[in-house]
């Protein structure tokens, strides 16, 4: 038994790789909130990312149409979704560093919060666009209730500019 342990320790490439990946884990995800908040907003970002094709798709007319159109293009969304990863994980790291620097947990806490919050309702109002978009009707209230959401954590210029970029 004893031998087998030590045999796991033989290559010290593998234990200090597993050594810096568990920091990092443990720096970027403090908590159990912090993973599971971090799941619902990438998972937000994939339906994101679907509900965007599927409503390029929709005002095509077709995938094929889309595609002949050049609407639907790779291009456009890696830039799109790299931009939204890239954010997501400066916003995790410094997150990360609010626990590590913040003597007061709870503000670090009420911090990371407000963090995935945002991202997680820009999101959703970015889903319901796109569906609105694609010609599902029925969406005015949920709209509006994820708009003032929004609103009570940002500026209302900021987000008439990420409604503009979008549309771009």
């Amino acid at each position: 038994m004893i031998d087998s342990i030590k045999k796991l320790f033989d290559n010290y490439i593998v234990v200090g790789v597993g050594a810096v990946w568990g920091w990092i884990i443990t720096f970027l995800f403090p908590t159990e909130a912090t993973k599971t908040a971090t799941i619902a907003v990438l998972v937000v970002m994939g339906l994101d990312l679907i509900t965007r094709i599927f409503a390029i798709i929709k005002q095509s007319k077709g995938l094929r149409k889309a595609i002949k159109s050049h609407k639907l293009t790779s291009a456009k969304f890696a830039k799109g979704t790299l931009d939204k990863l890239i954010i997501f994980g400066v916003m995790l790291v410094i997150s990360g560093c609010a626990y590590q620097l913040v003597v007061i947990e709870e503000l670090a806490t009420w911090f990371t919060q407000v963090v995935f919050t945002i991202m997680f309702l820009r999101d959703v109002l970015s889903i319901i666009e796109n569906l609105s978009e694609a010609g599902v009707s029925g969406l005015g209230l949920f709209k509006h209730v994820v708009r003032k959401k929004f609103t009570d954590y940002v500026d209302k210029d900021v987000l008439d500019k990420e409604i503009k970029e979008k549309k771009q």
